[in-house]
């Protein structure tokens, strides 16, 4: 049961040839070379009537113009528009699929490959306001009352693309406020100039921002304060707020940088939350069956059995140990079945270097609509795909974003996918085991994927170059902490290492210490107690989430 890698995110970069024709995304063509990008999609070979030039968007972002989407499995470049009279004849402007031009035929399937929806939050309307549909650079105003304890500024894609090529490197086109003020007028948050502090020990250390973000946020973002040690301590002031609505691709317009994906058009449904104080205690769950799973009799797992199995109620009890320790209180747990399609689309093909809104962790999240509420998905899958070498052993959880849409069911980024391979194995005992206890391991998994959607980051990172923002908890440095191999990659990471280990981080010596934290990257036996600080209780007890 050792070494278990906990995610986040994930990402693969790679760079693509060009070709030299006149045909703009959208043209019709005849031969690739008609094109000048990658691809021409003939009417004979694909279906598109008078053919259209297109481009792979799986690993480069779309020119200006032009939106990433799903079709016939490919992710691909396509013309965006806003009506039918944007796109060439024969062509229509497709909502289903982006707000991109596609034949007819194309458009009116009933099944699209890549859904990003947007969707209303469950919470009261006391505490949510929907400012309806803005651009990037828009600025918007909000009043906070007193007695406030968080704020979340939401960013739903109406119409964006996926990805931007920064510096040669392919990334999320991330949502997220450009620029937030305090009512004085001060800066709560620059996503423009914020840097990150060094810490003395070495890496990167942001707990002194009043707000941090951690990117990974395409077409629906959250952005949550408090989230830092700073911004905990201060409080939420009262008065009128200001936010710049913003994505990568606008803040690429004016970065020399970027070289593909800018964008000064792209629009989100815009919404703030407001939570009230005091902090919540009670957190409700609703687990999704996406596997196909046998208990130890040899019967299927569904939502009726569930209630009964001696297994599944053991990692419920576990869950709601782990999070009892710091006033928490796991409150309704529902199991819900899904479809056998989806279970054969999800169950096995999760995958931890494919995390885009059109990739299969993602679109799976979109499940959550069907109990739409202010609770917590989890997706119980059979197992989680990764080529990584580094992450020092299997990947058995991950999360849609840092943190999530709290209230938002039914978005491409609504809860987090579980591993349950381990839930009918093992012996367990009275207390928590997560050696020797299957159903244990399961529990400390979903509980670490809850803690990254209420805001939490791993305490350390795997390479002891990144610190979570929260001065209470532990950190394991790579300098100090590294095994002598491994110290000379500190200054420079790559994907050789190095990789700070739980038994590097145990707490001898006293400088290499959080393993022992539920936030810690790395699940291990004998190591992992999940324990949480109380400032990281403070974080996820003010999210929307909790009630």
């Amino acid at each position: 049961m050792n070494g278990r890698a906990l995610l986040a995110c994930a990402a693969a970069l790679q760079l693509v040839a060009c070709h030299n024709g006149a045909g703009a995304i959208g043209d019709a063509c005849k031969a690739d070379g008609d094109c000048n990008s990658r691809d021409c999609k003939t009417e004979a070979a694909a279906g598109y009537p008078g053919g259209m030039c297109t481009d792979v968007c799986s690993t480069t972002a779309c020119s200006t113009g032009n939106l990433c989407t799903q079709l016939s499995g490919e992710s691909l470049c396509a013309k965006a528009c806003t009506q039918d009279s944007d796109c060439r004849s024969g062509y229509n402007c497709c909502a289903a699929f982006g707000n991109v031009c596609l034949p007819p035929a194309m458009c009116n399937t009933t099944t699209p490959a890549c859904l990003r929806p947007v969707v209303s939050s469950s919470l009261p309307s006391t505490q949510v306001f929907p400012f309806g549909t803005h651009t990037v650079g828009d600025p918007i105003n909000f009043n906070v009352p007193a007695g406030t304890g968080s704020i979340t500024i939401v960013h739903q894609a109406r119409s964006a693309g996926l990805n931007v090529t920064y510096q040669g490197q392919v990334i999320d086109n991330s949502a997220v406020p450009g620029v937030l003020n305090f009512p004085d007028g001060g800066e709560a948050y620059n996503d423009n100039t914020q840097s990150d502090p060094a810490s003395p020990d070495g890496g990167v250390e942001p707990g002194t921002h009043y707000a941090y973000y951690g990117g990974g946020t395409p077409s629906t973002g959250a952005f949550t304060i408090p989230n830092t040690t700073t911004s905990v301590n201060a409080g939420i002031p009262s008065g009128n707020w200001k936010f710049t609505v913003n994505d990568y691709a606008y803040e690429c317009v004016s970065n020399s940088g970027c070289t593909a994906g800018a964008s000064s058009a792209n629009t989100y449904d815009v919404s703030v939350v407001l939570r009230p104080l005091p902090q919540g205690s009670n957190l409700d769950i609703n687990f999704y069956i996406v596997a196909n799973a046998t208990n130890r009799t040899g019967q299927p797992l569904t939502a009726a059995s569930a209630a009964t199995d001696p297994d599944v109620q053991r990692m419920v009890s576990t869950f709601h140990s782990l999070y009892s320790t710091v006033g928490i209180t796991v409150r309704t747990v529902n199991f819900y079945d899904t479809s056998a399609a989806d279970r054969a689309r999800f169950g096995t093909n999760v995958n931890a270097d494919k995390v885009g809104p059109c990739d299969e962790l993602n679109q799976m999240l979109l499940l959550s609509a069907a109990h739409a509420g202010n609770t917590m998905n989890l997706f119980f899958v059979q197992s989680i795909r990764s080529n990584s070498t580094q992450l020092g052993g299997t990947i058995v959880g991950i999360d849609g974003t840092i943190p999530g849409p709290s209230s938002y069911s039914g978005t491409v980024h609504s809860g987090a996918a579980v591993s349950l391979a381990d839930l009918f194995h093992g012996v367990c005992g009275a207390s928590i085991d997560i050696s020797n206890c299957g159903a244990d391991v399961v529990a400390y998994i979903s509980a670490h994927e809850t803690g990254h959607f209420l805001g939490l980051f791993h305490t350390t990172e795997l390479a002891g170059d990144y610190f979570d923002p929260i001065a209470d908890t532990a950190k394991c440095p790579c300098m100090s902490c590294a095994t002598t191999a491994d110290l000379p990659k500190c200054p420079k990471p790559d994907a050789t290492g190095p990789t700070l280990t739980a038994d590097r981080c145990k707490g001898s010596p006293s400088n290499c210490a959080g393993a022992d934290n539920l936030m810690f990257w790395q699940l291990y036996g004998g190591i992992s107690q999940g324990k949480l600080s109380a400032q990281q209780a403070a974080v996820i007890r003010l999210n929307p989430l909790m009630q």
